[in-house]
């Protein structure tokens, strides 16, 4: 019987942890978000000290492996303008959402996103497209977010309230998108774990700057559950997954490492069911397998050529 190559079985190893990592702990990030808004953490207090923690450790990792944290002044700039489209724009939608929905719908609700990045990729110039199979996956999942929405509009399902938390949530993965355009437009050179501390920690300071604005300060109550929930988001949701992330980005293909994003809604919805007892209606597990479906077909399907931009206008 041949032995097995100490090397290969170490990283395969590690491949599962990060897999496993991505799934389960970014796909628990949403029930753990709901349990801190349920111990009366404040939206915007609650996401600026994750934010502001975790980029501030994640930092230190850096500087600690030596890692230069000096950035040029142009690379600061996009820096911060993606860190607010993507944390204080996204990620803070989703805080805001779920003191209205349910955490697994709005997991399913952010698993969506790929289907925006590839509608905003189809019609600007310069990016790469969606194939026939892309775009069949981007109506797919559209459709999904119609049998979301359209029973709470005519309230055959759901509530009014439930459809605000889904609007803000959409508007955010929106903001999201346009983030993660400028990203790939205006490549940062700088390491990832840095310019990614530098993007929580700008969007915290921001969210905290909205905090005081709103008087969350004031209303601040820190108990077991709270703490709890805030200290596992920012060392396992943030700092851990991350980390789990770009390693998995350089180890294995891209296509692969989004697989997180319709494994991460089944996990939240599954968390949500055993751990706070949600419930999902027919028509979200419906929207469900229906969104999942369009997101799996657009992730995994081939991409064409960018479209060139058009000749320049002269006057």
């Amino acid at each position: 019987m041949p032995s097995l190559n100490p090397v290969r079985w170490s990283r395969r190893v590690k491949m599962i942890v990060a897999f496993a990592t991505l799934y389960v702990v970014w796909g628990s990030t949403y029930l753990a978000i709901k349990i801190g808004l349920n111990a009366s953490l404040p939206p915007a207090a609650f996401a600026g000290m994750r934010l502001v923690l975790a980029g501030a450790i994640l930092l230190v990792m850096a500087r600690l492996r030596g890692i230069p944290l000096r950035m040029r002044r142009r690379d600061v700039a996009t820096t911060v303008t993606v860190g607010i489209l993507l944390l204080v724009g996204g990620m803070f939608s989703m805080f805001l959402a779920e003191t209205r929905i349910a955490s697994g719908l709005g997991a399913l609700l952010v698993a969506a996103l790929p289907l925006w990045i590839a509608a905003a990729e189809s019609v600007i110039p310069g990016m790469e497209r969606p194939s026939a199979a892309g775009i069949a996956g981007l109506a797919l999942g559209l459709g999904g977010l119609c049998v979301l929405m359209v029973p709470r509009l005519t309230g055959v399902s759901g509530t009014r309230g439930q459809l605000a938390g889904i609007a803000i949530l959409i508007g955010g993965t929106w903001l999201w998108t346009a983030g993660s355009v400028i990203s790939k437009r205006r490549p940062v050179r700088a390491d990832a774990m840095v310019a990614t501390g530098y993007e929580m920690l700008s969007a915290g300071i921001v969210l905290c700057g909205i905090a005081t604005a709103a008087g969350d300060w004031t209303r601040l109550r820190f108990t077991a559950a709270g703490v709890g929930a805030l200290a596992y988001l920012v060392v396992f949701g943030s700092v851990m997954a991350f980390t789990a992330f770009v390693w998995a980005l350089r180890h294995a293909p891209a296509s692969k490492v989004m697989t997180y994003a319709f494994v991460n809604p089944v996990i939240a919805a599954i968390l949500g069911f055993l751990v706070l007892g949600e419930r999902l209606d027919g028509w979200t597990v419906a929207g469900m397998v229906v969104i999942l479906a369009g997101v799996a077909l657009t992730t995994l399907a081939p991409t064409r050529a960018p479209r060139e931009p058009g000749p320049a206008v002269r006057t």
